[in-house]
């Protein structure tokens, strides 16, 4: 499946939720929202996509809920222009991450 596209995403880490914009591209991650960006690289198998992300606070905003660079590793799977993967932060196991992904363009 050809994952390379802008994507509207809507994330729940914990009790913190938000709306964001990724760019896929040749395995490549970009994107952010407006309290944090995100750069990394994924692969896919079919259906099957699989994430490396690091979330970094915005440039001159320090969220409470990020003060540092976090990293997350990411599963699960799309179906035609929508999908949803989850996992955890590198430094958090505890801290469960899930991604609702739509294909925006």
């Amino acid at each position: 499946m050809k994952m390379d596209g802008l994507w509207y995403t809507h994330f729940t880490a914990g009790e913190v939720q938000g709306d964001g914009m990724a760019v896929l591209r040749d395995g490549e991650i970009l994107g952010g929202d407006p309290a944090h960006t995100y750069t990394g690289s994924y692969t896919s198998d079919g259906p099957e996509l699989y994430l490396d992300v690091r979330v970094s606070p915005y440039a001159g905003h320090v969220p409470a809920d990020l003060d540092r660079p976090v990293a997350l590793v990411l599963w699960g799977s799309v179906n035609g222009d929508s999908g949803k993967v989850s996992g955890c932060a590198g430094n958090r196991r505890d801290l469960k991450v899930i991604v609702d992904l739509h294909r925006a363009a």
